[in-house]
């Protein structure tokens, strides 16, 4: 990603769900994007929750203080200890992501992931021009919380969505998925 503006093209659409958060600078990988969108350009983007995490944040804590290795034997022998323990890991074994050998290395045992929170990308979209479209949301998630801010029919005001995740914690437990438009 960091060296693709020597491509020398451009783009009316960006997509980049689960992969920027993974970088050593996530924003530098996304300032590269934005380079290669054109203005008025969309970009689809995805980034993984600060609280909507917490509970692999735990779990890699486990991992790591176990000496757990990405290798398959002790990602399975992880998998059945955690298992064991299911009222402390629940949530991470309501993901289908765990019960997969390379979905699991991904969910617990990736070296690296960024995790953000709803005014960290406030702040990195307006410093990067770009205007927030929404969050790409199950309806019934939308419902609620039009039902808690119905002075935002749009759905856009990420101060309210940050009111709304800090209430629901765990409403972007897949991550955050959202459009941006530059400006």
């Amino acid at each position: 990603i960091l060296e693709l503006g020597s491509i020398g093209k451009t783009f009316d659409i960006i997509e980049s769900v689960g992969v920027l958060h993974h970088l050593a600078e996530p924003l530098a990988g996304w300032r590269v994007l934005l380079n290669l969108l054109r203005p008025g350009g969309l970009m689809r983007l995805g980034f993984y929750s600060e609280m909507a995490r917490t509970n692999v944040v735990e779990a890699r804590n486990y991992i790591h203080s176990k000496g757990y290795t990405a290798t398959g034997s002790d990602i399975r022998q992880c998998r059945q200890d955690l298992m064991s323990n299911q009222i402390a890991f629940s949530e991470v074994l309501s993901f289908r992501d765990f019960y997969g050998m390379s979905e699991c290395r991904d969910l617990l045992f990736h070296v690296q992931e960024h995790r953000f929170t709803i005014p960290a990308l406030k702040d990195a979209m307006d410093g990067l021009g770009l205007t927030f479209l929404g969050f790409t949301l199950e309806a019934e998630i939308l419902d609620q919380y039009l039902k808690q801010f119905a002075a935002d029919p749009s759905a856009t005001n990420l101060d309210n969505w940050h009111v709304f995740e800090t209430e629901n914690p765990k409403v972007f437990s897949g991550m955050y998925q959202f459009w941006a438009q530059k400006i």
